[in-house]
């Protein structure tokens, strides 16, 4: 498949871009147009690259509003673990159909998720069009018998479906994803990191996202929870493969272990705003120790929503703010955060609109009201305007949207609401 997208914004100055399959292979004015390409009329556009969300649970978009302005140990305790008894193939394909709705609506086309059956999610995310990191979710709850469960049903997973997603090109990406330090015990943690190791899989895993799981780790083991981890191996294990959720609150040393490992972190500032986790945020330590900073939005029961423009601007206004310095995280910083970092981490060579680039592409109308004046594309684009300007959304050179409009997205609507009443049973 051959596209071709005339006359379109790129960093100022109107140009085209011709995509061959799922790969950019020219950009500029002086392209010659193939015969009976596939033409996209750029005019009144400009290009980005599409978000990569690199901590969510698709699922929970179900949960959306359901047992708000909550402690996160309550919420989770109280109303997010009870319901989950209740979830299904059925709920979990339907849930994530309905998340990739959202996401492409909101310009993501890569999202690294942790939740349950994950087959139904890895039909929904090809059904949907989009990548994903798919994760076997696991806990063990410091219990020996569940321990020996859950490392048998990874190993058949694992068998199950690892050919399968080999030949996909990277739309699914197999992930493990113990769920945290304080769910899994630390000999399943390391059994988990061994078991990634040997098959060049991430490890996905919730870190420091409170100050009460620091105070905790410390109470029981003496260490904080990085710190643990390097001491068990597991950060020795997974190396660049490691993607630390929140990591939030962080000491100097688990900073300096964090990129001595080139480790991935992801930071999702409107859930952890939203629960009261914290804000600060340690970006440009993370990033100047060698770790690799990515933006996630986490699920839509924290955080209520799966844009990650929104993200976006809410990471570099946090950081301007708590440092008290307006020019921390400028608007390129910000999107190189939100994109590119995100795709390397998952081992993806998109994020970025350069040739030999994957075709992860969206277009944006500047005729938004958010654009107006057009001063600064990317600065109106990060702090202006909201995800209802993204027109066009491309991933590995495929239009998932057109004009706003998104394939089934009034029967994936219709079906969310149906099987919500077997997720929420008021």
């Amino acid at each position: 498949m051959s596209l071709f997208i005339k006359d379109v914004l790129l960093n100022g100055k109107t140009t085209s871009i011709f995509i061959e399959n799922d790969t950019i292979v020219g950009i500029g004015n002086d392209l010659s147009m193939p015969i009976d390409v596939n033409v996209i009329d750029g005019s009144r556009r400009a290009v980005f690259p599409t978000f990569a969300n690199m901590h969510t649970h698709a699922a929970m978009t179900l949960f959306r509003g359901y047992g708000d302005d909550h402690p996160l140990q309550e919420w989770l305790n109280e109303w997010i673990w009870p319901a989950e008894r209740n979830l299904d193939d059925e709920i979990i394909y339907w849930g994530t159909r309905l998340a990739c709705l959202e996401m492409i609506k909101s310009g993501t086309t890569l999202f690294n998720d942790m939740y349950f059956y994950p087959a139904a999610a890895m039909r929904a995310v090809k059904d949907s069009g989009i990548r994903a990191m798919i994760g076997f979710t696991g806990f063990d709850f410091f219990n020996k018998e569940t321990a020996e469960k859950m490392k048998k049903d990874i190993a058949e997973w694992w068998s199950a479906i690892s050919k399968q997603c080999s030949a996909d090109n990277c739309q699914i990406i197999l992930v493990v994803a113990p769920h945290a330090p304080y769910t899994v015990s630390g000999e399943t943690l390391v059994w988990l990191a061994d078991f990634a190791a040997e098959r060049g899989l991430h490890y996905h895993i919730h870190m420091s996202e409170t100050e009460s799981e620091v105070a905790e780790s410390l109470k029981q083991y003496g260490q904080r929870p990085y710190t643990r981890l390097e001491k068990l191996g597991v950060l020795e294990r997974c190396g660049k493969r490691f993607i630390g959720a929140h990591s939030l609150h962080l000491d100097d040393e688990e900073i300096r272990l964090i990129g001595q490992h080139h480790a991935s972190v992801v930071h999702n500032p409107n859930s952890n705003l939203k629960l009261g986790s914290g804000y600060r945020f340690m970006y440009n330590e993370l990033r100047d120790a060698g770790a690799n900073v990515t933006l996630g939005t986490d699920g839509c029961s924290s955080s209520n929503n799966l844009d990650m423009l929104e993200a976006t601007k809410t990471m570099a206004l946090l950081q301007k703010g708590w440092r008290g310095d307006p020019t921390a995280m400028p608007a390129g910083e910000a999107l190189k955060v939100a994109s590119s970092n995100g795709f390397g981490a998952a081992g993806v060579n998109a994020g970025k609109i350069e040739v030999g680039a994957k075709a992860d592409l969206l277009l944006v109308d500047i005729d938004n009201i958010g654009f107006i004046p057009d001063n600064d594309t990317l600065s109106n684009y990060i702090y202006a305007a909201h995800s209802e300007a993204i027109d066009t959304v491309l991933c590995a050179g495929n239009i998932v949207m057109q004009k706003r409009e998104v394939k089934d997205e009034k029967l994936i609507k219709d079906e969310a609401r149906r099987v919500v009443k077997n997720l929420i049973k008021k």
